[in-house]
């Protein structure tokens, strides 16, 4: 790493540098809480991701556009509205959560009816 005596691995333990953070990037999330990347990355950069998790991130965001019926690669259509983004993205999590609480209740009923 530039300006340091820290390797790349080792950087975020000098507790006197001042000119990388770590990846926020969260790798899972167990319900304990999120486990980040860390990665060490330039303090300026925004958004707080490494180069690997910057790309995957874009692809999310393009993904979710598309979805929304909005094709990023398309010059011709004005950019979206952010709050197009953020119903977009809040459906999905739902839908999620809907998937994941049927499953449970099924998962109860086969087990309520095999007790019986």
């Amino acid at each position: 790493m530039a300006l340091t005596r820290f390797c790349q691995m080792h950087i975020l333990s000098d507790n006197k540098q001042k000119l990388y953070k770590a990846c926020n990037y969260a790798i899972k999330s167990p319900p304990t809480g999120p486990i980040l990347c860390g990665k060490p990355i330039l303090r300026s950069t925004v958004p707080s991701y490494c180069a690997l998790h910057f790309q995957k991130a874009e692809k999310h965001v393009a993904r979710a556009l598309k979805k929304a019926g909005l094709n990023v690669s398309s010059t011709s259509k004005l950019a979206p509205k952010f709050h197009v983004v953020v119903a977009e993205y809040t459906r999905q999590i739902q839908n999620k959560r809907r998937a994941a609480q049927k499953a449970l209740s099924e998962n109860a009923d086969m087990k309520e009816d095999i007790s019986c």
